[in-house]
């Protein structure tokens, strides 16, 4: 009895190792053939594992065609036509196509805004770390699993920077690697700040003090320049409200009044 259940669980478990193997084939096949543009774009949005990779280009095919049928369904109706059902596929199509890259597009905004705000702060900690007598690397670290958890990206980027620099990476070529993933312009000129340390011998804690003032006033000029922009792009709604009721105030009283005025002098 015994010896026929562990059989039975031996083939279910060769079963399942079937299942999740067949599965994996497809993914894998996606993974290998996906366009190094497609795999960047998901990458900057911090999709980095490359089964996720495979499962995101999976389900955005999917609803290409999901989106191309459901169109067809929906407009073609009882009446069957080549010139309905061409056009409707296309429509849905791409509707099935913008909806996963709009969505793929806010992730990568947002994480660059997240990394963009954690900046300022890991320059910090990694000038106290430097001051507190710690090497480059060790700060670097150190500063890595202080703002795991609530800088998701920024420490994503900083682990892979420190795995880089470990496997005898430069800094800078590190660093111009975050850049190229992430959009994030700072992390190349923290590259070049540290080659420069390296090269000339300057005190990298303050030349890390210079550059995060330099971010922070960069960051407050952003955001008064945005203010400005915004109080200028406010009057468009405010003048296109106003404008209706302003001419229906002027226009229609007149109106009325020389109406007015005509059926007088026509019933004299």
């Amino acid at each position: 009895m015994s010896g026929a259940q562990a059989t039975a669980s031996d083939g279910s478990s060769t079963d399942a190792a079937m299942n999740l193997t067949a599965a994996a084939v497809p993914l894998h096949i996606l993974n290998t053939r996906m366009p190094v543009a497609y795999r960047r774009q998901l990458i900057a949005a911090g999709i980095t594992d490359t089964t996720t990779q495979a499962t995101f280009l999976a389900m955005h095919m999917l609803a290409i065609g999901v989106g191309a049928l459901a169109a067809v369904w929906l407009l073609l109706g009882d009446d069957p036509s080549l010139t309905v059902c061409l056009p409707a596929a296309l429509i849905g199509g791409l509707a099935g196509w913008w909806i996963p890259r709009s969505w793929l597009e806010v992730q990568q905004t947002q994480r660059r805004i997240d990394i963009l705000t954690d900046f300022p702060v890991v320059l910090d900690l990694m000038q106290i770390s430097l001051q507190g007598g710690m090497g480059l690397p060790a700060a670097w670290d150190v500063v890595t699993t202080t703002i795991t958890g609530s800088g998701d990206g920024m420490a994503q980027e900083m682990r892979r920077v420190g795995v880089e620099v470990n496997f005898g990476a430069s800094w800078q070529v590190a660093l111009d690697g975050a850049y190229e993933r992430t959009g994030v312009i700072e992390f190349r000129s923290l590259g070049s700040l540290l080659q420069q340390t390296e090269r000339f011998g300057t005190e990298l804690s303050n030349m890390i003090v210079v550059l995060s003032d330099s971010l922070r006033i960069a960051e407050l000029e952003s955001l008064e320049e945005r203010a400005n922009r915004a109080s200028v792009l406010v009057l468009v709604p405010i003048g296109a409200l106003l404008l209706p009721s302003m001419l229906m105030l002027l226009v229609i009283p007149s109106l009325v009044m020389l109406l007015e005025a005509v059926q007088s002098v026509n019933s004299n």
